[in-house]
This record gives C-alpha cells, sequence and structure tokens, in this order.
C-alpha cells in the first residue's frame, strides 16, 4: 500500500459551542466547549485512519497551545511527524445557534513565518515524505508562507518520485492553478474555491468539468476534483472525467466534509481503485461528514452505508 504523508503548516485548535440564540450586542451564554485538533493535513489523516488508510501527519505546532494540541491528536494514537515554526498556534471558534441550527465560524489568524522557517518546513516535509509516498498538503498557509509554497514543494517531491495532492485557498490556490515545473498529483477545490478561480458565482457539471480538463490538459494537475457541495463532485485526470452525485442525507454541520472527501480520495487510491473508485469513496466520506455534528469527521459505519447510494456516471 502507497503511504501517504498529510501536511498541515497551519493547524488550529477547534473549539466549538452552542448558544440558544446569536445576536449583536448581548452577553451569549454557552454550553461548554469542546477541544478537537484542526487543520486540513491533521483532520484528513484522521479521516484517513477511521477509513482503513494508512499514513502519517507532518504537523506544524508551536507554543503552548501547540502542546495542547499535540496533546489532544496522540490521544487519539496518530502517527505524526512535529515541527515547531516558533510561533504559538492559532484557534478557531465555531458556535451553533440552537434556535436555528445555523453554524458561526470563527478563524483566528496564526503568527507570520520567516523566510528560513518555510524553508526548514519544505526541508523537513521532504525528509519526512521518503520514497514512493504519496503527500498530501491541506489547509490555509501560514501567513509569511510564499504564495507558490505548493508548487515548490511539489517540485522538490518531484525530484523523490513523490506526488502532492493539494486542497487549499486563496492566493496559493491561484498559483497552483497557473501550474509549476512539477505536475501536482491531485489539485482539489470547492464550488466557491472554483467560482473564484473562474469569475462565476455558482459553477455547475459544465463548468467544473471544463475547468479540469484545462488543469490536467496545461500540466497544473494530473487529476483535477471540483465539488459542488450537496450536487456532487466532477473528477478529471487525462483519460477519464466522472460526475458523482450523492442521495440528498439532512446536513448537521458541514464542517470536515472537504478534508473526509480528500481522505476518501487518498484511501482509494492507496487501494489502486480508479478514478471512478476515488470519486465514490470520496463523495461517501464527505457525505458521512456532513452527518456528525460540529467538527466531528465521517464515521466509518456511515461511510459504508452511503457508499453503495452513490450514483456514478462518465463525463463525455
Amino acid at each position: 500500500m502507497t503511504p501517504v504523508l498529510t501536511v498541515t503548516l497551519n493547524p488550529a485548535l477547534d473549539m466549538s459551542t452552542e448558544a440558544p440564540r446569536v445576536a449583536p450586542n448581548a452577553k451569549l451564554r454557552c454550553a461548554a466547549p469542546r477541544l478537537d485538533p484542526g487543520g486540513g493535513g491533521a483532520n484528513v489523516s484522521r479521516a484517513l485512519a477511521r477509513l482503513g488508510g494508512e499514513g502519517r501527519a507532518f504537523i506544524a505546532a508551536g507554543g503552548a497551545t501547540g502542546r495542547e494540541y499535540r496533546a489532544l491528536l496522540e490521544a487519539e494514537g496518530l502517527a505524526a511527524v512535529w515541527f515547531d515554526p516558533g510561533v504559538d498556534l492559532r484557534r478557531s471558534l465555531a458556535v451553533t445557534e440552537a434556535a436555528s441550527g445555523d453554524q458561526y465560524r470563527f478563524l483566528l489568524p496564526g503568527a507570520p513565518w520567516p523566510a528560513s522557517t518555510v524553508s526548514a518546513a519544505l526541508d523537513a516535509v521532504s525528509a519526512a515524505a521518503g520514497p514512493r509516498a504519496i503527500v498530501a498538503l491541506s489547509g490555509s498557509q501560514p501567513p509569511g508562507a510564499p504564495d507558490d509554497l505548493p508548487l515548490r514543494l511539489a517540485e522538490r517531491l518531484s525530484a523523490q518520485g513523490v506526488g502532492l495532492a493539494v486542497d487549499t485557498s486563496g492566493a496559493a490556490l491561484d498559483a497552483c492553478v497557473s501550474g509549476g515545473a512539477a505536475p501536482l498529483e491531485l489539485l482539489r477545490m470547492d464550488r466557491s474555491e472554483a467560482g473564484g478561480v473562474l469569475g462565476l458565482e455558482k459553477p455547475d457539471e459544465a463548468d467544473a468539468l471544463a475547468f479540469g480538463r484545462r488543469l490536467v490538459a496545461s500540466g497544473a494537475a494530473r487529476q483535477a476534483v471540483i465539488t459542488l457541495a450537496g450536487e456532487g463532485a466532477v473528477a478529471v485526470s487525462s483519460d477519464a472525467a466522472w460526475r458523482v452525485q450523492p442521495p440528498v442525507i439532512q446536513v448537521v454541520s458541514a464542517v470536515g466534509a472537504g478534508d473526509s472527501f480528500l481522505a476518501g480520495f487518498l484511501t482509494a487510491t492507496q487501494k489502486g481503485d480508479d478514478l471512478r473508485g476515488r470519486l465514490a469513496l470520496a463523495m461517501a466520506a464527505a457525505a458521512a461528514a456532513v452527518m456528525t455534528p460540529a467538527t466531528e469527521l465521517c464515521r466509518a459505519e456511515d461511510v459504508a452505508a452511503l457508499l453503495p447510494r452513490m450514483q456514478l456516471r462518465p463525463l463525455a
């Protein structure tokens, strides 16, 4: 089985709670908070383990909050390589309004990284990857990191025979779309992120297919995936294109759906599935994640129940 190394350079200690109502200029009495170790790559590794995948997590975590974060992940038994960037870990807050079920998410910024820390982190990731691995860089980049950090990492890893999957946003995503010296193994984005790149408010299947094909044809990525929320996802490679539609399910919390999706895609990749199989397991994992509360990820039993209900069709 091809090992997976997930990379989280800008994790957060996630706090989630609930209030009867969320209103301005008032003291909001909240329920006892729940703490979870968040961050794209860390969540991907946690979901990967639940799905029977194999891998480790590379996580940048410093300061007192970083120690608290590390203790939570170690209590879960997650295999990790730890990198201290010399700055304190950031926090995030999610508040659910009990009256409506609406969720309010507040993402705090982390401390900036100097160029020397960025360089040290790239060296450490390359060393941790080893040969013939799949590296998955997921989540936002730390302040101070260059926009093309994913492309720099992809070039380094390519020299080792290692592919890089990327799930990011903002300027880093723009750089990935433009492409670099080495193609990404996988570039995943959601509808909002794809729409921002394309200048479209709500890209549809045709938009996603055309965009995916453009990314593959230009050499930016060998596989491109655009998720369309409850409408499913489109996946494109050099020799195939597929659309998946999940069943209608009750959404409890959308937090963790993207990370669970990537974990499902990587797990199926490890097992040798083709693009269709990768997309099916990825969508089942994402659908399972939205059935769970707060920052909870997909559960294996929900994924197993949902997988046969995925509707897949090839795209011409």
